[in-house]
């Protein structure tokens, strides 16, 4: 291994760092065969087609795939370094590692995974990486064998527990002896059928969530326990386009951070957004709205700051009370009484709806049958303006109020509430549980009672 001396820009002397296998002193001279002081050094840059698409770590190597000029191709490093390619004669097992992924498609390597084994994904197909004959990766024991044919898009995966999720998931199986595939966007199919996912991140703490930003704007998350075969998706939608989202661990928690394109008093911006907390201890500090600022200090009813909210009408939460939503004129809004810790933001509706109801009281489980529901019982958890209704047009308030001081927010419930709804008679018997203001809702259980036609 040679290093060499440069002086001005110029090779004056080249160091043995290491001599080699059966090399005892070696002595390196050279000459500039176009005569002069010295020969001209210069750095050799890799062309465009040499960048590694996919980078990534295992058994302390650094492992590039997805080149253009070779795509099936797989580097990596010699044991231990970051950089180094260097390899011996007679090979040698830290040495670096270099081979092409052998398929019956030409599919580029698009990502490298590093899990119990090392996974390569490519638009076609899924490849396990492992040793054969020894508990190491080396240039003599590297084996590739295909594990599935389901394919990955450009979008970087995430890892969650020991699986992998690219828009299927990707899990070792003991029964198979291998890594298996499953869809997991079948559970949903209507949020992602026509449309593409261009970003996702993972967020372990406190609820491990796999965030997505969909083609049409929309952010979508999974709430993923795989270990419990728990797999619930939800969409989130606001006023603009979710574009691009990232994660990032602050203290105990893993925070949300998204790009939105919005149109702002006729101009489209973009705005950096930050998924608050849920973990709050007074009421007051509830941050449930869009795109918001909190504003804490003296008792005050002129809100100013709100220059990016300029024209729209925004959800108000004043000292833990709703307060009647304004329009930002002048980048400010006045409240109706004076509040040391306001939140002000875009408003957020948020929906739940139940799925049509099936009883076993014949073989057609109630299918047939017109239904209609009478009450609600919902167990709820640090919960306020709950509506209840059988469809969104037909919402009943849930009445909280009951011991609260004269001038003071409800409080928050974390009881079993019991709402009357609207009749209203259907084949589905279905209801729509709406959060509109600007606090938390949390449902632990929701039960029906169910008049069933003849």
């Amino acid at each position: 291994v040679l290093s060499p001396v440069i002086t001005g820009g110029v090779l004056s002397a080249v160091s043995v760092v290491s001599p080699g296998e059966n090399y005892t002193a070696p002595v390196i001279t050279f000459s500039n065969a176009a005569g002069g002081s010295g020969a001209a050094f210069g750095a050799a840059v890799l062309s465009g087609l040499d960048y590694p698409s996919a980078v990534s770590y295992f058994e302390q190597r650094r492992c590039f795939a997805g080149t253009i000029k070779k795509p099936q191709h797989i580097l990596m490093t010699k044991s231990g370094t970051e950089s180094n390619m260097s390899y011996s004669l007679p090979i040698k097992d830290d040495d670096r590692i270099s081979f092409r992924v052998a398929s019956r498609e030409a599919n580029a390597i698009r990502h490298i995974v590093p899990l119990t084994q090392l996974l390569l994904l490519t638009a076609d197909a899924e490849w396990r990486v492992s040793s054969v004959n020894s508990d190491a990766i080396t240039p003599n024991t590297i084996s590739v064998r295909p594990q599935s044919y389901i394919g990955s898009s450009n979008v970087q995966p995430v890892v969650v527990n020991n699986s992998l999720i690219y828009g299927a998931e990707l899990g070792y199986n003991s029964q198979a002896n291998g890594f298996i595939s499953g869809d997991l966007s079948i559970r949903s199919a209507h949020l992602f059928d026509n449309l593409d996912i261009l970003d996702m991140a993972y967020a372990k703490a406190p609820y491990p969530i796999v965030w997505f930003v969909s083609s049409n704007g929309k952010l979508l998350g999974l709430t993923y326990v795989p270990e419990q075969q728990i797999g619930a998706w939800h969409q989130h939608d606001t006023d603009g386009l979710f574009e691009s989202c990232a994660v990032v661990a602050e203290g105990n928690e893993d925070r949300l951070y998204v790009v939105v394109k919005r149109t702002i008093n006729g101009a489209t911006v973009r705005t950096v957004e930050r998924l608050a907390s849920r973990q709050f201890v007074n009421q007051a500090d509830a941050f449930f709205v869009d795109c918001g600022l909190t504003y804490s200090g003296a008792a005050a009813t002129t809100i100013s700051g709100l220059g990016h909210l300029e024209g729209k009408t925004v959800s108000i939460l004043s000292d833990g009370a709703v307060h009647p939503q304004r329009v930002v004129t002048s980048g400010s809004i006045t409240l109706d009484q004076e509040a040391s810790i306001v939140h002000v933001g875009l408003p957020i509706t948020a929906d739940m709806e139940t799925l049509p109801v099936a009883m076993q009281i014949d073989a057609a489980f109630g299918q047939g049958r017109a239904k209609n529901v009478n009450k609600a019982w919902l167990r709820v958890y640090r919960s306020s303006g709950i509506f209840v209704g059988p469809s969104v047009d037909k919402l009943t308030e849930a009445k909280q109020r009951t011991t609260e001081a004269y001038g003071t927010p409800p409080a928050l419930k974390s009881e079993e509430i019991q709402v009357l709804v609207t009749p209203s008679w259907a084949d589905s018997g279905q209801v729509v549980v709406r959060q509109s203001d600007p606090l938390p809702l949390t449902v632990a259980a929701l039960t029906l009672e169910v008049a069933m036609g003849g």
